[in-house]
């Protein structure tokens, strides 16, 4: 089994695969500034612990019913 590093870049793609939403979703996140990512060249790449970290923060702030 191969582990994949915590800091691991990832591209549009790979982001969408990641947290099962489309391009456009994020592209939104990205314009309203809600998702931690930067741009490399012309090319937007995020930080996968960075990611699991955003996820981490919005569920904890969702009220529990």
């Amino acid at each position: 089994m191969v582990t994949e590093p915590k800091n691991e870049l990832l591209t549009v793609a790979e982001t969408c695969r990641y947290l099962k939403i489309t391009p456009r979703t994020l592209y939104r996140y990205i314009q309203g500034r809600q998702l931690p990512g930067f741009k490399l060249g012309k090319e937007w790449r995020f930080v996968r612990s960075d990611l699991e970290r955003w996820l981490q923060d919005r569920t904890s702030a969702q009220p529990r019913p």
